[in-house]
């Protein structure tokens, strides 16, 4: 296949439930330059689509519906995401070659062989009119990984530059490319549990952090979060949403101190776990004493007080470098990559690491919907 140019839309309903993030890209792919087949990308617009009441509060009790419930909401979802997509389109005048949905999380248990985002493909096909691959993660899970993270696919060939790759979503997941290998998996829930501190005073989120950064430390809670057995299972591995929602959301919600001391402590705590992860990273793969690049991404980038509790933690790990990308790389990545994976699915080139997820063998993972407008 010689050299072919994409534009992809790539949709991320991520795990704060914040809306849907929409990335318009371009891609200059090469499948005969294996170990870089992206020649060329960018962002050429990328929105976020805030969710209606109703689905925020739908797509949180779905965890315990009924089977019933879950399928429809299946459905419902994809026609909703596909009215979302096909706004986006007419806005800006978009004709896509194709789109690329990750889907809202709703279980993730890949130890027994299943994860489940729902958000029809076929129905956001049928309204929008443009072909869908949804359904990216499963191929890895039925190959034996984790199905998480993704990123490092977008690590490695979007951003070689980078040492480390940290993600700030809903959940903070680490890439980090070592001489043979990349290695990645997830940390912590992120701003699921700060968002969900900031509710409590009717903020979507805290803005730069200054409710956290007027708070301290509350007694005895990070110690009791530290705890978590989580946090000393070696990787690969990953987290999903009624993990966080369980073991992190409910405990900070239900403990007595000033919200401000909460969110002070889930900032402290995420930034903690990432350092200690980070040194046993280093340990683990023997990476020698020198200063690291990292990039930080997701919304929790923006958040002034938890990367400098990020970088205070990780400084007394190694010598690091945190930059920022482009604006709306740092807010977009997550809806870019499943773009980029789309792209990969449709050229088949793997879209998932093995080194990552621990799979058996690299997926090229996604089901395609075809559209009436347009075929891959």
């Amino acid at each position: 296949m010689p050299q072919k140019v994409f534009t992809a839309l790539g949709l991320m309903s991520g795990s704060s439930l914040d809306g849907l993030d929409i990335a318009h890209c371009r891609f200059t792919v090469e499948p005969e330059n294996r170990g870089s087949e992206i020649a060329d990308w960018s962002i050429l617009e990328a929105e976020t689509l805030p969710f209606s009441e109703e689905w925020r509060e739908r797509l949180t009790g779905l965890p315990t519906s009924s089977a019933r419930e879950l399928a429809l909401a299946h459905a419902n979802f994809g026609h909703y995401l596909g009215t979302l997509v096909a706004r986006f389109l007419e806005k800006h005048g978009i004709e896509p070659a194709l789109i690329a949905s990750h889907g809202h999380t709703i279980f993730h248990y890949p130890e027994e062989g299943m994860t489940l985002q729902i958000g029809d493909g076929a129905a956001i096909a049928a309204v929008a009119g443009y072909p869908t691959i949804d359904n990216f993660r499963m191929q890895d899970v039925a190959l034996g990984g984790q199905g998480a993270p993704l990123a490092p696919i977008a690590d490695k060939l979007l951003f070689p530059g980078f040492d480390l790759m940290l993600n700030l979503g809903g959940i903070a997941n680490v890439t980090v490319k070592t001489p043979e290998r990349y290695v990645a998996f997830d940390i912590i829930g992120a701003n699921q549990a700060l968002n969900a501190l900031a509710a409590l005073r009717g903020l979507p989120y805290d803005d730069g952090g200054q409710l956290a950064a007027s708070g301290k430390p509350a007694p005895g809670l990070l110690e009791k979060m530290e705890q978590l057995d989580f946090f000393r299972k070696p990787y690969p591995k990953s987290l999903g949403n009624d993990w966080v929602r369980d073991f992190m959301v409910k405990p900070y919600l239900a403990y007595d101190a000033p919200l401000e001391d909460k969110l002070h402590t889930a900032c402290l705590q995420v930034a903690r776990q990432i350092a200690r992860d980070l040194a046993q990273v280093l340990e683990r793969e023997k990476l020698p004493a020198r200063q690291y690049r990292m990039m930080a991404t997701g919304g929790g980038a923006f958040n002034t007080f938890l990367m400098r509790c990020i970088r205070e933690e990780c400084e007394k790990v190694c010598s690091l470098a945190i930059e920022a990308p482009a604006p709306e790389v740092a807010a977009f990545k997550e809806a870019a990559l499943m773009a980029l994976m789309g792209v990969l699915r449709v050229a088949n080139i793997p879209n998932c690491l093995p080194t990552a997820t621990n799979a058996a063998r690299p997926a090229i993972g996604g089901a395609i919907h075809q559209g009436w407008k347009k075929q891959v």
